[in-house]
């Protein structure tokens, strides 16, 4: 399976917001078998087991001071003894981050079918959802990819958006999104992912309360031109309540 390179034009005013958002272009094909073949390696219990045991030294990973702000949150907002959901998953990090501090049981959504290697976590693919509700839900750089085909998902221009509002059916009233994306000025990247600047934010947290943050710099926060193409992105953590009945 190949994922697109580029915008159809049919699409294209949809992906910038009628002319607001600029589209920057870097490719990434995460739904071939190679890639999917390599992710798939990282779920097993030696991975995991070495996982627990950086985060209980509070190391970091892949996404850098991104873990040492969750897990501030963590101990601010404990999941301990609570049902929870992953939006998103190339590696068990945040899978084994759930149960160190606690989680009576962790479910991942993925478009790509995973194995569990652990009795306290299931894998589903977004078809596979039905009426569950969790009491917490973790999102870390997941939904900026959504509707860009890079892991194989259909395109469209608010994808990212109906994901997050599909994410409020599952969370329980008053149960909490922990959500990380890339900050910055707005753009899209294709096919890598959306940087959320003040106009996409907000769209992507409505119908959320925001109750809390870690890492946000309201200095830089919105000026800075992040774009993850040259290393990582910023990508602090926003804590939202989910107070509209789903």
């Amino acid at each position: 399976m190949k994922a697109p390179d580029k915008i159809p034009g049919k699409l294209y005013d949809q992906y910038t917001m009628g002319g607001e958002i600029p589209i920057e272009y870097k490719y990434a094909n995460d739904c071939s078998d190679e890639i999917q073949e390599l992710i798939n390696n990282n779920y097993t219990k030696e991975i995991f087991d070495e996982s627990v045991q950086r985060i209980k030294r509070q190391e970091q990973n892949y996404y850098g001071v991104t873990d040492s702000w969750m897990y501030h949150a963590l101990e601010k907002y404990p999941i301990k003894g609570k049902d929870v959901c992953i939006v998103g998953s190339t590696h068990p990090w945040y899978e084994a981050m759930m149960i160190t501090y606690g989680a009576k049981s962790c479910t991942v959504i993925e478009y790509s079918p995973r194995v569990s290697f652990h009795e306290g976590i299931t894998y589903k693919q977004p078809h596979e959802v039905g009426d569950e509700k969790y009491d917490v839900c973790i999102s870390i750089s997941s939904y900026e990819h959504d509707g860009l085909g890079r892991y194989g998902d259909p395109l469209d221009p608010d994808g990212d958006l109906k994901a997050m509002k599909k994410t409020k059916t599952f969370v329980k009233n008053d149960g909490l999104l922990y959500l990380s994306v890339p900050i910055g000025n707005d753009k899209v990247v294709f096919n890598l992912h959306r940087v959320y600047g003040r106009k996409r934010f907000s769209m992507l947290i409505d119908e959320w309360e925001k109750v809390d943050d870690f890492g946000f710099d309201l200095k830089e926060t919105w000026d800075n031109d992040y774009n993850g193409v040259h290393g990582s992105p910023y990508q602090p953590i926003a804590i939202l309540k989910n107070t509209c009945k789903n």
